[in-house]
């Protein structure tokens, strides 16, 4: 249950040796310890320090400072930096239009190290004149500000979900039955509680709550009841037991779920709040009406059917490896594919704009095909995509030449730098970037990531119906960003635009994530028509030729 909290320690050394100007390299490989360790299956602190030095990803260093902030939660290294950079200097560096050299400016020249004194030095007009701050970046940093305000306080889906798994396996060893509900079982981005039912005979529902008072994560226990227990495990995130016997299971688990809307739209349709079901399935029936997705759930009563599921996906199209910043080999990637059942798998290595990443140029692009082929011939049976994520430049083009970008079969179009756009300026840049011949989608659309990072401004009728006119693809990043999100992809589906479901993997584990895109996918009611990789491999070949 560590593994957030040590990622987050190397996230910050990182953070300010980029703000101290420090090597790059040294900088990558605490980027690289805080992602080995996020998706690290193991919880790390039990694993002995000999394992721990042996983790690809993790070198003497990293491990030495993992294994001193377990023991101390404290790394001497870290409060070094600190000491340089106040707390609230990090925050700076989240802040979209403020890099690294404008952040040290602001602490050295001005002393702030704040969002609040940041704030008030822009009200107060003390930045004006400052180098590299003109009237556009103040009026850019402003409206930054406002959009960070937007951001929620309720734990991200890529957090919660592995979260609620852990405590269901907790709880169940009680001999209840236990089942994920609310926020999580409807594949909400952001969960603002954590539920479960566990059902049971009485001995076995007061065993599932004994165990779940016992959970060490939780902060404190509100209320108990014989039907419920409500805690917190976190500052603004409950969690909710609910107990059920066989008899009004399906219920509670109903109930339990949610939406409130949802459960609106049941009372119309003439369901009794005082008549008990043993399922759902009889719940719905009730009420003349098939059992409806818990995804669907959301917003009032969506009975669309036949929704893509986990297993419907054939392959993923935008994964990296060690040639970028990926913490795997391709060979290493492409037999967690083969073991996923992958029929097919992209190498989409970051390009050269990204030099952070050790983005890759052409020769280099070309010096990875020859290892791209060796792989193919080992598994013949998972056709590996050669591809690239090439970065959208501020004016539209590519960050690679129309030569090298042929030579692919799949290239991933993004944005990573210049979040600070207006609408237009933004939406046209994307727009030029799908009529690019060679580009066969657009990442991560709005480049959000859930809890950290709002959306830069894009029209996103004008960049689906862009999209629509070049035939291009939309991706559901499935990471940490949830983009598009499940709005945008019935924008999309609606449209007719083909989405893709990818997770933007960096390391084997990170494939695991596409299971968030395919909830994000379900809220969107989309089908397995909708999806670009759920076809076969001869039908993707013959989109990507046509």
């Amino acid at each position: 249950m560590q593994n957030a909290a040590v990622a987050q320690m190397f996230e910050d050394i990182a953070d300010l040796l980029e703000i101290e100007g420090e090597n790059p390299f040294q900088i990558r490989a605490y980027r690289r310890a805080a992602e080995t360790v996020s998706n690290h299956p193991t919880a790390i602190e039990d694993i002995a320090v000999p394992e721990l030095k042996a983790i690809n990803g993790l070198g003497p260093a990293t491990a030495d400072k993992t294994r001193e902030f377990l023991a101390t939660g404290r790394v001497a290294f870290l409060e070094k930096l600190r000491e340089e950079y106040p707390l609230g200097v990090l925050e700076l560096a989240r802040v979209p239009g403020l890099g690294p050299r404008k952040v040290q400016m602001l602490y050295k020249e001005r002393g702030i190290a704040s969002i609040e004194t940041l704030q008030h030095a822009l009200s107060g007009g003390e930045l004006v004149g400052l180098p590299g701050f003109g009237p556009k970046t103040l009026v850019n940093l402003q409206a930054s500000l406002k959009k960070m305000g937007e951001l929620s306080t309720e734990l991200p889906l890529f957090e919660a979900l592995p979260l609620a798994i852990l405590i269901r396996e907790r709880l169940t060893e009680s001999g209840a039955m236990v089942e994920i509900a609310g926020d999580v079982r409807r594949g909400r981005e952001t969960a603002a509680s954590l539920d479960w039912v566990a059902m049971g005979a009485p001995e076995q529902q007061a065993g599932a709550a004994a165990a779940f008072k016992n959970l060490s994560m939780l902060q404190e226990l509100h209320t108990e009841t014989s039907q419920r227990l409500d805690a917190r495990i976190r500052p603004g995130v409950d969690a909710t037991l609910h107990l059920a016997g066989p008899a009004d299971f399906g219920s509670v688990f109903f109930h339990a779920t949610g939406s409130a809307s949802h459960f609106e739209a049941a009372a119309q349709r003439g369901l009794k709040g005082d008549i008990h079901f043993a399922t759902e399935a009889a719940l719905y029936k009730s009420i003349d009406s098939d059992l409806i997705e818990p995804e669907l759930r959301e917003e009032g009563w969506n009975t669309r059917t036949g929704l893509v599921r986990l297993l419907d996906v054939r392959g993923d199209l935008h994964a990296h490896s060690t040639w970028s910043d990926g913490s795997a080999s391709i060979r290493e990637m492409v037999a967690a594919a083969a073991a996923r059942g992958y029929a097919y798998h992209a190498v989409t290595d970051h390009s050269k704009a990204l030099a952070m990443a050790n983005g890759l140029d052409a020769k280099r692009l070309r010096e990875q095909a020859l290892e791209i082929a060796e792989v193919q011939a080992e598994f013949p049976h998972v056709k590996i995509l050669r591809g690239i994520e090439c970065d959208i430049m501020r004016d539209g083009t590519m960050d690679l030449d129309d030569e090298i970008l042929s030579e692919l079969d799949w290239v991933v179009g993004s944005v990573h730098s210049a979040f600070n756009l207006d609408e237009a300026t933004q939406t046209a840049r994307m727009v030029r970037a799908l009529a690019n011949p060679h580009v066969r989608c657009i990442g991560h659309p709005t480049g959000r990531i859930v809890g950290s990072r709002v959306a830069y401004d894009v029209n996103m009728r004008e960049l689906i119906a862009a999209a629509k006119e070049y035939g291009k693809a939309l991706e559901i990043n499935s990471s940490h960003r949830l983009d598009l999100k499940a709005e945008h992809a019935v924008m999309a589906r609606e449209a007719g635009v083909p989405l893709c479901i990818n997770t933007d993997a960096h390391s084997t584990r990170m494939l695991s994530y596409i299971e968030l895109g395919v909830l994000t996918a379900r809220r969107a009611g989309c089908q397995p028509v909708d999806l670009l990789n759920t076809r076969p491999v001869d039908d993707l070949m013959a989109w990507l030729k046509h």
